[in-house]
């Protein structure tokens, strides 16, 4: 158990850290994008990726969450090459008609969500820039379970400076705007996917099982519809903060999530990057259960922590950050949602049994219930508690949909985790939240106090949350 742990924490590293430089980049450029952009066009722009992410969603037909369920079912090289050939023009399949999508019902689109037609060309650019975003996802994720990290590192290390190098030349030099980025997003992965395409068209065959595609589009496309119903779920409450509140609110309000988004980068990206395959790897292990235990439990911890530091330190170090005076309102968002994105989070390991055994459509059922929920509360609390509602909303529903999840998958599957060592965690967390938020008692603007604070929680996780044995492995480690 120790050994997979460990891959756990070195392929993750690894992996999930280059994958997340996409995502790092995004996080570097908000304080550029703020400074050149006001919060009504900021959240223009947030409503563009809203559209595209939605599109990603339903146009990449799931093959490539497909490809991971089925890569590991047989040990052949032919085998794997039908498979990831399968699910590569699948792929590529959605992603043409996407963009010829975005040609056709561009300007309509423009219409419907900002009463102007003048955005129909950054939808066109940000749908296409998508659909080679899911394109170069499913061959790095070939890269990875090849485990071919020194590509995988050279590829997306590229991408990144291509993005940046790209968007921040014509932002600053010559102010394109809005379309900047969406420039940056299209030229980098649209590059990044063709040299991977050449360098593994070698590997790619046309001679394919025709039941392939029937089993990767049955069991894909409902991921797909699940996909988007959970994109849906994430983003609904900007749409309707964009019909109740002032576009400027949706600016301020998409910033807080972006910035929220940072633990994603930190800790859930990397994490699922590697444990998908890991997973069905030890599926049938004996140790399965304590392995998946322990991961769990340090999984939440982790997460938790990530959360305490937000919102102990994250308003101070924002500052230092974001310098436009617009976007105050923020710091009150990010940490909440973050908090949900943890718990969004824990479904990677929580699933297991309705992943193991393919019972798809049991997110489907969970996805429209947290929509519902979550359209329900958005329309009627944000017209008294404006987008601060939508952020305890957004909690309370993945907290909602995780647990149905979880007692679902365990009727397939069950976990026994460590229920100890993670609620206790997790009430710490949210007394300490009541506190910072909702009383008097402490001058929370105190630096010291709240270094105190930190310096208590982790020796209260030091000394009563680790167990004997984890201790005297840190204890070694320290002393090596």
């Amino acid at each position: 158990m120790k050994s997979k742990i460990k891959e756990v924490l070195g392929h993750g590293l690894v992996y999930g850290l280059t994958s997340s430089l996409q995502n790092i980049l995004g996080f570097v450029l908000l304080p550029i994008l703020t400074v050149y952009y006001t919060p009504a066009e900021f959240g223009v722009y947030s409503i563009i990726l809203l559209s595209s992410s939605l599109a990603s969603a339903i146009f990449y037909f799931g093959a490539s969450t497909a490809l991971g369920r089925f890569y590991f079912d047989e040990d052949s090289d032919n085998y794997r090459q039908e498979i990831v050939s399968t699910a590569l023009f699948i792929t590529m399949g959605g992603a043409v008609l996407l963009v010829l999508l975005s040609f056709l019902f561009g300007e309509y689109l423009s219409i419907v969500l900002f009463k102007s037609s003048v955005y129909r060309i950054p939808l066109i650019l940000a749908f296409s820039g998508a659909s080679f975003g899911f394109l170069l996802n499913t061959m790095t994720l070939l890269l990875r379970y090849e485990k071919r990290s020194v590509l995988f590192m050279s590829v997306t290390l590229s991408g990144v400076v291509l993005n940046f190098i790209t968007t921040y030349t014509l932002l600053t030099v010559y102010n394109y705007g809005i379309l900047a980025p969406l420039w940056g997003s299209f030229f980098s992965m649209g590059l990044c996917f063709v040299f991977l395409f050449i360098i593994n068209f070698s590997n790619l065959t046309l001679r394919i099982n025709r039941s392939y595609y029937k089993k990767i589009l049955f069991f894909g496309i409902q991921f797909s519809i699940s996909g988007l119903l959970f994109y849906l779920l994430d983003y609904a409450d900007r749409l309707i903060i964009k019909q109740l509140l002032p576009m400027a609110d949706v600016g301020i309000y998409s910033l807080g999530c972006r910035i929220a988004a940072v633990i994603n980068v930190i800790l859930i990206l990397p994490f699922s990057l590697i444990w998908a395959p890991i997973r069905m790897e030890q599926a049938s292990s004996q140790n399965n259960q304590e392995f998946t235990s322990k991961i769990f439990s340090y999984l939440a911890l982790t997460g938790f922590v990530l959360v305490t530091f937000a919102m102990l330190f994250g308003g101070d170090l924002m500052s230092l950050i974001f310098k436009n005076n617009q976007y105050t309102g923020y710091t009150r968002v990010f940490p909440l949602i973050m908090l949900s994105l943890l718990f969004y989070g824990f479904q990677n390991i929580l699933d297991f049994g309705i992943y193991l055994h393919k019972k798809v459509h049991f997110y489907i059922i969970i996805s429209l219930v947290g929509i519902v929920f979550n359209v329900a509360m958005n329309y009627w609390l944000i017209p008294y508690f404006g987008y601060m509602g939508s952020a305890y909303i957004t909690f309370l529903t993945y907290f909602i949909t995780t647990s149905l999840i979880y007692f679902i998958s365990s009727k397939y599957y069950t976990l026994r985790l460590e229920w100890k060592r993670v609620l206790i965690p997790f009430i710490v967390l949210i007394c300490l939240y009541y506190f910072l938020n909702f009383t008097e008692i402490f001058n929370w603007h105190n630096l010291l106090l709240r270094i105190f604070i930190t310096i208590i929680l982790l020796l209260g996780i030091i000394f009563c949350w680790l167990d004997d044995k984890e201790q005297k492995i840190i204890r070694t480690f320290l002393n090596f």
